[in-house]
């Protein structure tokens, strides 16, 4: 079996670009509670400060139902807290909230000053604080958005007025991460290199003795060489092959050949290189 190793005197590279990416936009934003079907399922936990009734329970603000009895506190309650803890710390930077519509009285049990904050273990750190809001309307969502890049386990709004009505209500309580995505670059193959064609190749013959033979040939003639070996290898073919020796060719000569006996090659390589 012959052996032959190209040595590449000159690689090409394929030049590879990142595949472009873009920062996630609202559409793609995920409210980070799940539905929640009571206080504690599926996950997490829904807890305030206090609970009208049983239908007016903490998780009420978590099911998606922003039209149904919702969250609301005990009666002559117009402040209070509503709060969610995950199972896991998360960012939340931006949180979503929504009227409980299902009473005529629902813009002055709405909140009206508050502060969001997130429980780092040891006490309640502040992350958003607004004053004074009052246009509250049907199925409206009012969003706010502060910047934050700390992890917690449990965020609460913590209102200190509502507008008006004896208690306080809320139909809708929604969290989420909307710090942008950073891009991440699609995985950079390793490229591979082109092996170039070049015109001309460096042939090296090691003879079953150690001793090697190194030829300066044209493509046409390593490709002649070659062609002699595999066809005398397959069984057919002259027992020897001629290389001309060009510049070697020393002396008063007018050509000078080196005959190399196929029985006797060990191995041979090829450097193909570029004359241009």
């Amino acid at each position: 079996m012959r052996k032959i190793i190209t040595s590449l005197l000159s690689i090409i590279f394929l030049t590879i670009g990142f595949a472009g990416s873009s920062f996630a936009s609202s559409s793609e934003e995920t409210n980070l509670i799940p539905i929640m079907t009571s206080n504690t399922s599926p996950s997490g936990i829904a807890s305030a400060s206090s609970a009208w009734s049983n239908d007016h329970q903490p998780y009420s603000a978590f099911d998606r139902k922003p039209n149904d009895t919702g969250w609301s506190t005990i009666t002559d309650s117009k402040t209070g807290w509503i709060a969610y803890e995950f199972e896991n710390p998360v960012v939340v930077n931006k949180y979503v909230l929504t009227p409980r519509v299902s009473n005529m009285e629902y813009k002055r049990e709405s909140p009206k000053d508050w502060t969001f904050e997130g429980w780092d273990g040891v006490s309640w750190v502040v992350l958003d604080t607004q004053k004074n809001i009052t246009s509250w309307s049907q199925d409206e969502k009012k969003e706010f958005s502060f910047s934050n890049e700390t992890k917690y386990k449990k965020y609460r709004l913590n209102i200190t007025s509502n507008n008006g009505y004896v208690v306080l209500t809320l139909g809708a309580f929604e969290m989420y991460n909307a710090l942008p995505v950073t891009p991440t670059p699609d995985p950079t193959p390793t490229p591979d290199p082109e092996q170039p064609t070049g015109d001309r190749a460096i042939l090296v013959v090691t003879m079953d003795t150690g001793l090697e033979k190194e030829f300066d040939l044209s493509m046409k003639e390593i490709n002649s060489f070659i062609s002699w070996y595999e066809a005398k290898q397959a069984g057919s073919g002259t027992a020897s092959y001629a290389i001309d020796k060009h510049n070697n060719n020393k002396g008063p000569f007018s050509n000078r050949k080196d005959y190399v006996i196929f029985n006797k090659i060990l191995t041979f390589e090829v450097s193909e290189y570029s004359a241009k």
